[in-house]
């Protein structure tokens, strides 16, 4: 991985990355499809919602619902940053422009793929609910709460990770995390019926978050996580405890 790039300045005019050897290195590209998500933090109230009768997702524990949204994950988006600039005017109109603030947008984006009996409907459903509840727009978060406490970041809010790996699914490329992630939609609208349409069912939901870090603190939890993820890799149809 230290020289993975090593060799870019043997190719400048052609651009041709390939072989086996090289004076410093072979220069590897950067090869996309293998990434990961994990939901380190999810809200504790979340599942008194999720074991209601009805549903029959056959969740008992916040562990199930954390290996549910990382089995399920097909895609995430994440965000990127801005460095907005001034611009001054000189004389005669002549422009220059110097850094003036970053700016990130505070949205990712992550599709699942639904199952039998909804589960993915059912986690935003709940989650969207304890925030605020669609019957009456208000929040039950509080309601044995004399102090306002129960209605924190802390209580509804959660931490995920996302990290791309090379192709072994073990060395850890790109990383990032976002505290403080609470979903945005009830997918509801998405389970329409039309006699002419059969097929799969992709959930899309955007998560707002509070902080996004790319820090090497970062990485070493992807590592951690990338390690528990492939320990299970021979016995992934029977042992679903990865974390």
């Amino acid at each position: 991985m230290k020289y993975s790039f090593a060799s870019l300045q043997e190719n400048i005019i052609t651009r041709k990355f390939g072989g086996t050897t090289g004076p410093v290195g072979v220069a590897n590209p950067y090869v996309s499809g293998q990434f990961f998500i994990w939901f380190e933090v999810l809200p504790d109230n979340l599942m008194a919602y999720l074991v209601e009768p009805s549903h029959n997702t056959g969740f008992t524990e916040i562990g199930q619902v954390k290996n549910v949204l990382s089995a399920a994950c097909l895609s995430v988006t994440p965000p990127g940053g801005t460095l907005n600039s001034i611009e001054f005017t000189g004389l005669g109109g002549i422009k220059w422009n110097y850094p003036g603030n970053i700016e990130y947008a505070t949205s990712v984006s992550v599709k699942f793929l639904e199952f039998s009996k909804t589960p993915i409907l059912h986690i935003f459903h709940s989650w969207i609910k304890m925030i605020r509840d669609y019957r009456t727009g208000i929040s039950e978060m509080l309601k044995d709460d004399d102090d306002g406490t129960g209605y924190t970041k802390s209580t509804f809010g959660g931490t995920m990770y996302y990290w791309t790996t090379a192709p072994d699914g073990i060395n850890v490329e790109y990383y990032a995390c976002y505290d403080g992630v609470f979903p945005t939609k009830d997918p509801q609208d998405l389970y329409s019926g039309d006699v002419e349409t059969v097929g799969r069912l992709d959930v899309e939901q955007e998560f707002k978050f509070d902080y996004m870090w790319h820090e090497p603190w970062v990485k070493a939890k992807c590592v951690e996580f990338a390690k528990k993820f492939t320990t299970a890799r021979d016995t992934v149809n029977t042992n679903y405890n990865y974390i």
